[in-house]
């Protein structure tokens, strides 16, 4: 299976089990992505249009359609795509892997707001998932990772009046998205300091010496996983 097929998003599409009966109650397919990473049409050694590389050494390699940063210069590396969103809330999710072996293992993750916003990264050297921003660790709970399986990682930022819910999941690719997040922060809009506003992102550091791969990485407005969730769950119970 491709790994484009593990992102739960695209559970909607087998939903055409349903008899002809039941077409009109069927859940509609979520919004489409505001950005999304064009991985399979960026030629050999480039990055994808309209995505900035603001740290490391980013490059598509076509034949394993994989998006990876080099180990070298080891720095943590960022790469920004799709447009500013400026304080509405949004997701991002993505498909990667950290390959390495011995204690040195590299760092992955996902970000909304640029700079300014908030970062989910897994840390597999420490066996923990971090909510991360302007570089300090808000919050962290233990996970183990394989370095050599993909995991989806998802970040969440919705309003919450005048605040904001952060929500961050990690799962191994083609199991099942989680029904509660790994980690859960009320952010308060007066405690930030500086507005959420900025493009998306994904982060990684190649401590393993082995490139970081990402195969797909999309950003959306608000939380379209969860609307699916309730979606399919109220066409289930119409067909009992």
């Amino acid at each position: 299976m491709r790994p484009l097929a593990c992102l739960r998003i695209l559970a909607v599409l087998f939903l055409g089990h349903a008899s002809a009966d039941d077409e009109k109650a069927a859940p509609a397919a979520p919004p489409s992505p505001v950005a999304s990473l064009d991985i399979g049409n960026t030629a050999e050694g480039a990055y994808p249009g309209g995505a900035t590389p603001i740290a490391g050494s980013w490059y598509v390699e076509k034949a394993a359609k994989k998006l990876k940063l080099q180990p070298e210069p080891l720095v943590i590396g960022w790469l920004e795509f799709g447009p500013e969103i400026r304080e509405k809330g949004a997701t991002i999710s993505a498909l990667a892997r950290a390959p390495g072996e011995g204690r040195l293992r590299s760092r992955i993750g996902v970000g909304l707001y640029g700079k300014n916003g908030f970062q989910l990264r897994v840390d597999q050297g420490k066996k923990m998932v971090e909510l991360v921003r302007r570089g300090i660790v808000l919050k962290s709970v233990n996970c183990e990772t394989d370095p050599a399986k993909l995991y989806e990682l998802e970040l969440n930022v919705i309003e919450d009046g005048e605040n904001w819910i952060v929500k961050g999941r990690v799962w191994e690719c083609e199991t099942d998205r989680p029904e509660e997040p790994l980690l859960t922060q009320r952010a308060y809009t007066d405690e930030l300091l500086f507005p959420l506003a900025g493009r998306p992102c994904i982060v990684a550091t190649p401590y393993s010496g082995e490139p970081v791969q990402y195969a797909v990485a999309r950003a959306y407005l608000g939380d379209p996983f969860e609307k699916v969730e309730a979606e399919v769950a109220e066409a289930e119970s119409k067909e009992e």
